[in-house]
């Protein structure tokens, strides 16, 4: 958080005024302060969010803010410029926030700054400049932040194989193990799952799980989908093909990833030959 004053800039316009050489501009100069960096919407394509600042006037009268430029870098390489030609009015004696949107496109944004395994975020640079005038001559206060910008990196799921815990004329029990990698920092967390599951073409149901498992930071886990068939109703086919080596499994679910940026709906959509366990 960084307190910029401007007596330099101004006490330069004011040079040559007779009377100003002992005269105490700090007190009198508006101050810019980085607040914090909110994140609005979040999901697996982009983020929404603003980056706020609190301007202060310290002066009795109202200030106007006649100009805001800024300069957004993700790693170093440029992201987006531009400026604010409306500005902001600043009441007497006071505080305003101004927040500066921004929507990012994280495919755009991974394709220009690789974003590396066991991080949450990745490094932004914002500098710039507000310009005001004020009742001593209009003034340009910098800043230049650095911080951490959010970016989510989608889980990948694999279908591992499944385990046959119980096979009988009238139906089989059933795991389907799936793999998940989770590329952030920190670990993520799969619930409200609802799933369907279709074994060598023919749908044997599906089912909720409430919470299905954590998955630790930069690293692949496992999870677990139970499975149950009734061969009254799946049909008898299963029953031959659950005595073979591997079939084929389709697996589609949503859920919600509680993720270092809160809960992310997913969609997962799998379609594997794998093995059988016995």
């Amino acid at each position: 958080m960084k307190r910029v004053l401007l007596a330099a800039v101004v006490a330069s316009s004011l040079t040559g005024c007779a009377g100003w050489e002992d005269f105490e501009l700090d007190p009198y100069l508006p101050t810019v302060t980085f607040q914090r960096l909110d994140v609005l919407a979040v999901d697996w394509d982009g983020v929404d969010a603003d980056f706020v600042f609190d301007v202060h006037n310290p002066n009795p009268v109202d200030v106007s803010m006649a100009r805001f430029d800024y300069a957004l870098a993700f790693e170093e390489i440029e992201w987006l410029a531009g400026d604010d030609p409306d500005g902001l009015f600043l009441g007497a004696e006071g505080d305003s926030e101004l927040a500066l949107p921004v929507a990012i496109e994280f495919q755009a944004l991974f394709d220009m700054v690789q974003a590396v395994r066991g991080q949450d975020d990745i490094g932004f640079g914002l500098d710039g400049s507000f310009g005001f005038d004020t009742p001593i001559g209009p003034v340009d206060v910098p800043y230049d932040e650095d911080g951490g910008f959010p970016a989510p990196r989608r889980p990948e799921f694999e279908l591992n194989r499944l385990k046959l815990k119980d096979l009988s004329l009238a139906g089989a029990d059933l795991n389907l193990k799936l793999d998940v990698d989770n590329d952030h920092g920190s670990n993520i967390f799969l619930q409200d799952v609802n799933y369907d599951i279709a074994l060598a073409g023919l749908d044997v149901g599906g089912g909720y799980i409430a919470e299905l498992g954590e998955i630790d930071g930069a690293t692949s886990g496992s999870v677990n989908i139970p499975i149950t068939i009734d061969f009254l109703d799946a049909g008898t086919a299963l029953y031959s093909v659950l005595q073979g080596d591997e079939l084929e499994v389709s697996f589609r679910a949503d859920m919600n990833v509680d993720t270092p940026f809160g809960l992310v709906p997913l969609e997962v959509d799998r379609l594997s030959e794998i093995g059988i366990e016995r």
